[in-house]
C-alpha cells in the first residue's frame, strides 16, 4: 500500500521505473535528485570511494582537501536550489560581494546597489586602472547588453577585447583573470559567447548573482553526500566502489554490467566525463560522438607549522604562475588541525605544465611570500593536477557540445560538457543533470 501523508499519496512511494546513473559527480547526483522529485527511483553507480567526481574530497595527513579548489557563484541558481532541497543551508558557504584583489596592482569591489549599478560602481572605482580604462570596461558591458549578450559564434574572448577596444590593463587585471577563472581557457582561444553568458548571468543579472560563495566544507560534503543521504530516504540507491563496465540496450530496457553483476533498468544516464566514455563498453554513437580538447587545473596545498593568515580569504596575482591563493583556515569550518593551510591554484594550460610537483610547490611558496612578511616553516605540500579538469571552452567546442538525448533509446548523458550556456562549472554540471532527468522523465512517460 502506498504511504499516505496528510491524506495524500506520497509520490516517492508509488511504483516507479528504476533508472541507472553512471557517475556520482555533481551532474549524476543532480540527475538522481531531480528524478526523485518526480517519483522516479534511481541507482547511482560510482567507481570511486567518494562522491563528487572531479570535485571531490581527498584526505591527506589528517586534512580534508579537495581534488581542486572551487568557489561558487550567486548565479548558480540550479545548484543552490538542489543544495537547499537536500538540506544544505546557507551556513555551508561564506557569501561575499564580488571582489577581485590582485595586490598590489589591482582591486575591485561591487557595491551594495541594485544591478547593474553595483557593477558600474565596481568598474568605475577599480584601483589600478586609469579613468579611460574604467570607462572602457563599462563600455564593454553596455555594448554586450545592447546586443542582448549575443556575439559571433566563432568569436574568441580575444576577438571581443579587440572589437570593444579594451586597454591592456583592463584585459590583464579584469577580463583575463575572469576568463581563466570561469572558462578555464586562455582568452586567445576561449569562447566569446560563453564569456558573454558569464557576464550576463554572474555580473549584471542581479546583485546577489555576482556574489562569491566560498565553501566552508569539502566539495563532497557540500552537495553529493547530503544528496545521497536525502536520496536514501526517497527510494534512491548510491553504490560506491562499483564501476560500470558495459551499457547495453536490451529489448526490455538497458542492461548495466558492473563489478557487482548485471542488472536491467528502464533507462540510463551516463554522467562521467567525456574522457572516460571509452572506458565503458557502450554503443559507439555515444562513446565516440564528440572529441574535446582539455584544460588542466593544478591545486597546490601548502601546510605550515604555525599560524598564517592572508589579508583576505582569497587573493590573486597579476604575475607569476599562481593565479589565486585561498586561505583555507579562514574559509573551512574544520579548525581542529593546527598550522596554516593555503591552496594555490593554477588554471588552464601554460608553462607550469612542464614543472614537477616539487617545482610547482617551490614556485607557489616563493610567490606566497610576496603576500606574507614572514612565512612559518613549511610542514608539507600536496600537489593535485587534474589534467582533464574541464573541456577547452572554445568556439569550436561550444558548437559540438552534445544534447542530453542520444541516438540510443533510453540512454541519456549528463555532464558539464553537454549542451548549455555555461562552461565546465559545478553549475553547468548541475544544470545538465537536471536536463537529463527531465528528458528521462519524458521518455518514461511515453
Amino acid at each position: 500500500m502506498a504511504h499516505v501523508v496528510a491524506g495524500l499519496i506520497s509520490p516517492f512511494s508509488l511504483p516507479t521505473h528504476r533508472v541507472a546513473i553512471i557517475g556520482g559527480g555533481y551532474a549524476g547526483i543532480a540527475a538522481a535528485v531531480t528524478l526523485a522529485e518526480r517519483g522516479i527511483q534511481s541507482t547511482v553507480f560510482e567507481a570511486g570511494k567518494v562522491l563528487g567526481g572531479r570535485a571531490r574530497r581527498i584526505e591527506y595527513r589528517n586534512e580534508l582537501l579537495d581534488n581542486g579548489q572551487h568557489i561558487l557563484s550567486g548565479a548558480y541558481s540550479e545548484l543552490l536550489r538542489l543544495m537547499q532541497m537536500v538540506g544544505v543551508g546557507e551556513d555551508a558557504y561564506i557569501r561575499l560581494p564580488l571582489a577581485i584583489y590582485l595586490p598590489p596592482d589591482f582591486s575591485l569591489a561591487a557595491a551594495k546597489l541594485p544591478a547593474p549599478a553595483h557593477m558600474a560602481w565596481a568598474l568605475l572605482t577599480a584601483q589600478g586602472l586609469t579613468l579611460s580604462d574604467r570607462i572602457a570596461a563599462v563600455r564593454l558591458v553596455r555594448q554586450l547588453r545592447a546586443r542582448q549578450f549575443i556575439v559571433g559564434g566563432t568569436d574568441t574572448v580575444a576577438h571581443l577585447m579587440a572589437e570593444f577596444k579594451q586597454p591592456d590593463a583592463v584585459i590583464k587585471f579584469l577580463w583575463g583573470p575572469l576568463t581563466i577563472s570561469a572558462l578555464n581557457t586562455p582568452p586567445s582561444t576561449a569562447s566569446g559567447q560563453v564569456f558573454a553568458n558569464v557576464i550576463r548571468d554572474a555580473l549584471v543579472s542581479n546583485r546577489a548573482a555576482s556574489d562569491m560563495l566560498l565553501p566552508r566544507y569539502d566539495l563532497s560534503a557540500m552537495f553529493p553526500e547530503p544528496a545521497a543521504n536525502w536520496l536514501a530516504g526517497h527510494g534512491g540507491i548510491v553504490q560506491l566502489g562499483n564501476r560500470v563496465t558495459a551499457i547495453t540496450p536490451d529489448a526490455g530496457g538497458i542492461q548495466i554490467k558492473s563489478r557487482a553483476g548485471t542488472s536491467l533498468f528502464s533507462a540510463a544516464v551516463i554522467a562521467v566525463g567525456p574522457h572516460q566514455l571509452n572506458s565503458i563498453d557502450m554503443p559507439a554513437e555515444i562513446s565516440s560522438a564528440t572529441t574535446f580538447s582539455y584544460e588542466p587545473i593544478a591545486t597546490i596545498y601548502l601546510k605550515f607549522d604555525g599560524p598564517l593568515q592572508l589579508s583576505r580569504p582569497m587573493i590573486g596575482q597579476s604575475s607569476g604562475l599562481v593565479q589565486w591563493f585561498f586561505d583555507r583556515r579562514q574559509i573551512l569550518t574544520d579548525t581542529t588541525s593546527r598550522g596554516g593551510l593555503v591552496a594555490a591554484v593554477i588554471s588552464a594550460s601554460g608553462p607550469h605544465q612542464y614543472l614537477s610537483g616539487d617545482e610547482l610547490a617551490k614556485a607557489a611558496l616563493n610567490e606566497l611570500s610576496r603576500h606574507i612578511d614572514k612565512l612559518p616553516p613549511l610542514t608539507w605540500h600536496r600537489v593535485i593536477v587534474e589534467k582533464f579538469a574541464t573541456f577547452a571552452c572554445t568556439p569550436a567546442a561550444q558548437a559540438v557540445r552534445p544534447p542530453v538525448t542520444t541516438k540510443s533509446s533510453g540512454i541519456f548523458i549528463a555532464g558539464d560538457y553537454s549542451q548549455g550556456d555555461y562552461p565546465a562549472t559545478l553549475e553547468g554540471a548541475a544544470r545538465s543533470g537536471v536536463n537529463a532527468a527531465n528528458a528521462v522523465s519524458a521518455f518514461l512517460s511515453r
